[in-house]
């Protein structure tokens, strides 16, 4: 092994022509051979880094929309990559080179024909990146505890916006899964109290003022929301099937309320 020279100090034959003997008596067939298993192992390698880069990378970016995360707001990519000993500047050159969707690691030329082909592609500098990286540990602060930290350049990276939109897909995900988990019943037999009961005694219940101004504001604003929701469909077929969606919900939901409130004794039995 070639050593380092101290300053002030005559270099040896081998310091001063590194290698010198293994390049004289080089021979392409051995190189060749000794070289190619290593060149396939570190491709295998190379993707396999790159991959987990990308997982780790997209992982993080998104932790902002975990609130179980107790670590969401303070641990970010670039914390990862000092606890994998790698720098920001290697790591984001794997990123940029690889293709999740071929699970791939380009090479610089097969990237730099990428670009040639596709001129909308824009290369992200390593400080865009940490920007975003910034960026990124900001909202998820904001999504964990509520919090904008205006002193640590939440109005200059320009959170808000992203922000609000994690936090309505956050809610819209919640309805989703609040109410895909629920089957609907079509068939309740005598516990339809909804058709039994409202329906069948509709004059009772028909009015549109109910006991204050806060409930009738709510309600119009209910109706609105589902003219403007019905209006949206052009389809006569696909519009019935979201009015049927949505009386089968309010059938289910006044059944559910008044199956508690007989149980909590303030109703009773199809009344």
């Amino acid at each position: 092994m070639n050593e380092i020279a101290t300053s002030g100090t005559a270099l040896t034959s081998e310091q001063a022509f590194p290698f010198q003997s293994e390049i004289d008596t080089w021979n392409a067939e051995s190189a060749i051979e000794r070289l190619r298993p290593k060149v396939e192992q570190l491709k295998k390698v190379s993707v396999e880094v790159a991959r987990d880069l990308f997982i780790a990378h997209e992982a993080l970016a998104l932790r902002g929309g975990d609130r179980r995360s107790e670590d969401a707001q303070v641990f970010g990519f670039c914390d990862f990559l000092e606890l994998v000993g790698l720098s920001k500047k290697t790591a984001y050159l794997w990123l940029k080179l690889y293709d999740p969707i071929a699970d791939c690691v380009r090479t610089p030329e097969e990237l730099t024909a990428l670009k040639s082909a596709n001129p909308q592609i824009e290369e992200i500098s390593p400080q865009v990146q940490e920007l975003q990286t910034k960026k990124e540990q900001l909202i998820a602060h904001a999504m964990a505890t509520g919090e904008r930290l205006y002193n640590e350049g939440w109005n200059e990276f320009g959170c808000e916006a992203e922000y609000r939109l994690r936090k309505s897909n956050e809610r819209l995900a919640e309805i989703a899964h609040t109410w895909t988990s629920k089957k609907v019943q079509v068939n309740y037999g005598k516990d339809d109290y909804f058709s039994t009961t409202v329906l069948a005694n509709g004059k009772n219940f028909a009015k549109i003022n109910l006991q204050n101004k806060e409930q009738y504001a709510a309600q119009l604003a209910v109706f609105d929301m589902l003219d403007q929701y019905l209006k949206s469909f052009t389809d006569p077929a696909v519009r019935m099937s979201a009015v049927c969606n949505i009386a089968l919900r309010i059938r289910a939901i006044v059944n559910d309320m008044h199956k508690s409130d007989v149980e909590l004794g303030i109703a009773e039995v199809g009344a």
